[in-house]
C-alpha cells in the first residue's frame, strides 16, 4: 500500500477550502502501542478513529510491532491504515528498570509516559517524516508527544484518551505509604508533561466536555471533544432487555488494571451476597484478560465465575442481564457502558463509572454510589418492567450520540477545518 501525500505550497494559499479537499490530504499518526486485537479500551478508540481518519485523508501509522504481531498488522492494513512498524522485542524486566531510572533522572514520568520512549519508535517516526511530509501529525495518547519537536513545521494534533495525572492521581489515593508518595509524584509530572503538549499542539482531541475544559485551561488550542464510541452495528442482533433466566451480573475489564480488580473484588464480595440474599439464584461473571490471583480465587465463592481472557465479549452481553460498574477511580469515558447500551443491557454504575458520558440517573442507567450499590442490582434485576425501559432508552442514547461512525466523522471535519485555518492564516 502506497501512502498518497497532499504538499502544502505557498501557491495553494489562495485557493478555496474546498478545492484543497480535491487533492487527498496525509497524516503522519502514531501510537507507541499497535490496536490490535481490539481487547482494550484504549485499542478500540484508537482503531475506530484512525479507521476513520483513513476513509478522508492517508494515513501512516507509526507503531511498535513485535515478531508474533504481524497478523495485527495486516489487519489495520485491512482497513486503510498504511502501518509503518517499529519492530521491538517484548519487554523485560531490566529494560523497564534502567527505563523507569533514566525517567527519574530526567524529571519525566515513567507511568503512562516515558516507558512508552520507545527508541526504534522515534526512528521510524523520523524517517517517515523526513521521507514524506505529511500535512499533519496526529499524536494518539500523551507519551507520543515524546517523539515531536515542539518546533515541528507540520501542524499536530493529539489525542488525549485521558487526563493522565487525574488517573494516577486517584489512583494513588488507594495505594499505601510509599507507592502513594511515588504515584503523587508521576501525577504532578505528567500534569506538567500535559501543559508541556498544549504548547506542542495545534489541536487537542478530549473524551468529554469536563476533559476539554481541562486541557482548555492548560493552555490549549481548538480543543474539542471527541468522546468514545461504539459500533452499534456489531450489536444489533441482541435483544433489547427482555433477558430471560436466572439472573446474570456481568463486569467487564482488563484485571491487569488494579482499579478493575479491585471493583470486581468488591462486587463478588460484598455486592454479591447482598443480591443473593434477595434473589437467591443471582450470578456474578467477571470477564478480563490477565487476572491477578485474587480476582481468580473469587471463582470459589458461590454464584462466581472468573472467565479470563475471551475472544469475544458479545456472547456475554447477550447472556447477561445487568451490566455492574462499581469503579471508584480511572479517567476518560466507558467503553463498557456504551457496549452495553448498543447490546440492550441495563446498567448500574458509580457515578465515577459513568464520568464523562451525558447520561441522566434513572433513564439511561441507574447510577448508585458503592454502599447504594447492591440495592441499585437489585433493583433493576428485581423490576424486569424497569430494566427493560433502562435497556430501550439507553440503546436509542447511544445510536444517537455514540457510534464510532458519526464520531469518527466529526473527527475527519475537525482536522479539515484546523488544516484550511493553517492554509488561510486564522487561528480558529
Amino acid at each position: 500500500m502506497e501512502a498518497v501525500c497532499y504538499q502544502h505550497s505557498p501557491a495553494s494559499i489562495d485557493d478555496s477550502a474546498m478545492s484543497s479537499r480535491k487533492v487527498r490530504r496525509s497524516i503522519l499518526a502514531v501510537t507507541s502501542q499497535i490496536p490490535w486485537p481490539l481487547n482494550s479500551g484504549g485499542h478500540l478508540r484508537s482503531f475506530h478513529l484512525l479507521r476513520a481518519l483513513a476513509t478522508e485523508f492517508s494515513v501512516r501509522l507509526v507503531t511498535t510491532a513485535t515478531a508474533v504481531q504481524t497478523d495485527a498488522v495486516a489487519a489495520l492494513e485491512e482497513h486503510g491504515i498504511q502501518v509503518c512498524p517499529a519492530w521491538v522485542s517484548e519487554r523485560s524486566r531490566w529494560r523497564e528498570i534502567l527505563r523507569a531510572a533514566s525517567a527519574l533522572v530526567v524529571g519525566e514520568p515513567y507511568v503512562v509516559y516515558r516507558r512508552h520512549n520507545r527508541p526504534e519508535i522515534r526512528q521510524v517516526f523520523e524517517k517517515e517524516l523526513q521521507n514524506h511530509t505529511p500535512d499533519l501529525l496526529y499524536l494518539d495518547h500523551l507519551d507520543s508527544a515524546l517523539f515531536c519537536d515542539e518546533q515541528s513545521s507540520v501542524p499536530i494534533v493529539i489525542d488525549l484518551h485521558n487526563v493522565y495525572s487525574l488517573l494516577v492521581e486517584r489512583t494513588a489515593e488507594e495505594r499505601r505509604a510509599l507507592a502513594r508518595y511515588y504515584l503523587r509524584r508521576e501525577a504532578r509530572l505528567l500534569k506538567q508533561m500535559e501543559a508541556a503538549a498544549m504548547k506542542k499542539a495545534d489541536g487537542v482531541f478530549a473524551v468529554s466536555d469536563e476533559e476539554a475544559k481541562y486541557f482548555r485551561e492548560l493552555g490549549g488550542r481548538q480543543v474539542h471533544t471527541v468522546p468514545n464510541g461504539v459500533d452499534c452495528q456489531r450489536y444489533e442482533h441482541l435483544p433489547r432487555g427482555e433477558r430471560t433466566g436466572p439472573p446474570v451480573i456481568v463486569y467487564i475489564g482488563a484485571m491487569s488494571w488494579a482499579p478493575n480488580a479491585r471493583a470486581a473484588c468488591f462486587l463478588a464480595e460484598e455486592v454479591l451476597p447482598k443480591v443473593r440474599a434477595r434473589l437467591q439464584d443471582a450470578r456474578l461473571r467477571i470477564v478480563g484478560r490477565d487476572p491477578p490471583e485474587e480476582v481468580r480465587r473469587l471463582a470459589d465463592q458461590p454464584g462466581v465465575e472468573v472467565t479470563g481472557t475471551v475472544p469475544d465479549v458479545v456472547p456475554h452481553l447477550a447472556e447477561a442481564h445487568l451490566l455492574a460498574v462499581p469503579l471508584e477511580s480511572g479517567g476518560g469515558t466507558r467503553l463498557k457502558i456504551l457496549e452495553a447500551f448498543a447490546a440492550g443491557l441495563p446498567v448500574v454504575s458509580t457515578p465515577v463509572g459513568c464520568e464523562g458520558l451525558q447520561v441522566q440517573h434513572d433513564e439511561q442507567l441507574l447510577i448508585a454510589g458503592r454502599n447504594e450499590f447492591a440495592d441499585g442490582v437489585v433493583a433493576v434485576l428485581g423490576d424486569p418492567d424497569r430494566a427493560n425501559q433502562l435497556a430501550r432508552q439507553a440503546h436509542t442514547f447511544v445510536k444517537d450520540r455514540y457510534d464510532w461512525r458519526s464520531i469518527g466523522h466529526g473527527a475527519c471535519n475537525h482536522l479539515h477545518r484546523l488544516l484550511d485555518n493553517v492554509r488561510t492564516g486564522r487561528a480558529d
